[in-house]
């Protein structure tokens, strides 16, 4: 199986996250990167069903593969607001995180990006490609948003989110 697997709709963000990086991802690190974006107008019916959808492809992920490492990009750049992304986010990061721990154990780090715009794309994109050659083993559960990642990176936010 080709590493990292990559799931979701995203195809913009998955793009950015070069296939010749499974040469730099350790063996017994096992990368999965998913995004998602949201469309306009969904409904809360709709958008259940996205995040029961969206937990249910990566925790099919996590049987399949075992990861060390999984990220999940949310793309609602345009569609919904920041608040309403990071919840949606928390709940499916939280979810996946929970499945992770049960499947595979308390190994595996689970983190949510939330991207809202195409710079932030570009950010996220960099934070998977940093997180599948060093993985932080730590922050698990955690939402993120791309906007931060301006600021810090990715091993410094988990820090500040830790302690």
């Amino acid at each position: 199986m080709d590493l990292p697997v990559k799931l979701g709709d995203a195809q913009e963000f998955l793009m950015l996250v070069p296939s010749p990086l499974a040469e730099r991802v350790a063996e017994d690190e096992r990368l999965v990167v998913a995004a998602y974006r949201f469309r306009r107008g969904l409904g809360i019916r709709a958008r259940r069903a996205l995040a029961s959808r969206i937990e249910h492809e990566v925790t099919a992920a996590l049987h399949i593969v075992r990861p060390g490492t999984v990220v999940v990009a949310f793309d609602g750049a345009g569609t919904m607001s920041r608040a309403r992304v990071h919840r949606l986010a928390t709940g499916v990061v939280g979810e996946v995180s929970r499945s992770a721990t049960n499947l595979v154990g308390a190994d595996t780090t689970v983190i949510g990006v939330v991207v809202m715009s195409p710079t932030e794309r570009d950010l996220a994109a960099a934070c998977v490609r940093h997180v599948a050659e060093q993985p932080p083993h730590r922050g698990d559960g955690l939402v993120f948003h791309a906007s931060d990642l301006r600021r810090a990176n990715i091993y410094e936010l988990i820090e500040e989110a830790v302690l």
